[in-house]
C-alpha cells in the first residue's frame, strides 16, 4: 500500500517541528509493514517562521511547496488532493490533515488499517460521532454549524464535523470526486448568482465521495485543541453560511438514493 498526505500550512512555525516529527514516527511503523508514505507540506505565503522551519527539516518521505501568492484554504485542499492522485507515486491511499497540530499523526496507523482490512473506504475527523460529551463551548460551535455539515457527509446518525481536516480516503474515490467537483462548480454557476462559496470544500469533497462515489465513510472521533487559526468567530461565519449553501446545492445536484 502506497499512501500520500498533504498539510495546507500558514503561520504553524511553532507546531509543524513537532508535527513532522510525530509523522517521521508513524512513516517508521507504516514502513515496517512494507507500505510507502509521501506527505507534502503547502505552505501558503505563511507570514512567521514556518518557511525557516521547514527549510531546517530534512525527510525522505517530506516534500514542501510553497505558494507564490497566497490561495487559501480552499485553494489548497483541491491542489493537494489533486497532487495526491497524480499517478507517479500510485498512490492508494489519499489524504489530508490540519498542520498545527490539532491531530495527531499517529491515528493513521490504525484508520489506514481499517481502509486496507475493508471495513470502511473512507475515514473523517469528527468531534461528535455518534455521541461524545464535548466541553460547552465546542458543543455550541458544533450546534451552530455542525448539523448543515453533516447532511454534506452523507453518513447515517449523529455526525457533527468541527474539523474535517483530517481525512483518508481511497485515492480512486477522490479522483472522481474531483472530476465531479468540476461538474458541480459548472452546475452552481448555472443555478445560482453567487459567487462560488470557498469555505466548506472540505464538506463538498466529503459529499462528492460518500454520495457521488458511494463510498462508505466513517466518521472517527478525534480530539481538537483549538490551535487552528482559522477558528475565530467571522470565519466560522464564513464556514456557517458556507455550509449552508453548499447543502442545498450538493443536494439538488446529487440527490442521495
Amino acid at each position: 500500500m502506497k499512501i500520500r498526505v498533504f498539510l495546507p500550512a500558514f503561520n504553524v512555525g511553532k507546531n509543524i517541528k513537532e508535527l513532522l516529527k510525530e509523522f517521521s514516527d508513524v512513516v517508521f511503523i507504516i514502513e515496517r509493514s512494507g507500505y510507502a508514505m509521501e506527505v507534502l507540506v503547502i505552505d501558503d505565503c505563511s507570514t512567521d517562521d514556518t518557511k525557516n522551519v521547514l527549510n531546517q527539516l530534512h525527510y525522505n518521505w517530506l516534500l514542501v511547496k510553497s505558494n507564490e501568492v497566497n490561495i487559501g484554504n480552499a485553494g489548497n485542499i483541491i491542489a493537494g488532493y489533486q497532487w495526491s492522485i497524480e499517478s507517479d507515486f500510485g498512490a492508494d491511499v489519499v489524504g489530508c490533515m490540519d498542520a498545527d497540530g490539532e491531530h495527531s499523526p499517529y491515528a493513521l496507523v490504525r484508520h489506514l488499517k481499517m481502509i486496507k482490512d475493508g471495513l470502511c473506504d473512507s475515514v473523517v475527523g469528527s468531534i461528535i460521532f455518534p455521541d461524545h460529551d464535548c466541553n460547552y463551548h465546542d458543543r455550541n460551535m458544533m450546534r451552530f454549524w455542525g448539523g448543515m455539515q453533516s447532511v454534506m457527509a452523507g453518513v447515517d446518525g449523529m455526525f457533527y464535523i468541527q474539523s474535517p481536516g483530517y481525512n483518508l480516503h481511497q485515492r480512486f474515490r477522490v479522483a472522481e470526486a474531483l472530476r465531479l467537483l468540476e461538474e458541480y462548480k459548472n452546475f452552481f454557476a448555472g443555478a445560482s448568482k453567487d459567487p462560488f462559496p470557498r469555505w466548506g470544500l472540505h464538506g463538498v469533497m466529503i459529499y462528492l465521495i460518500a454520495v457521488g462515489t458511494k463510498a462508505q465513510v466513517k466518521a472517527v472521533y478525534l480530539e481538537c485543541f483549538g490551535k487552528s487559526p482559522n477558528r475565530t468567530l467571522d470565519k466560522l461565519i464564513l464556514q456557517a453560511n458556507a455550509a449552508s449553501i453548499h447543502s442545498t446545492m450538493l443536494t439538488k445536484f446529487l440527490p442521495k438514493t
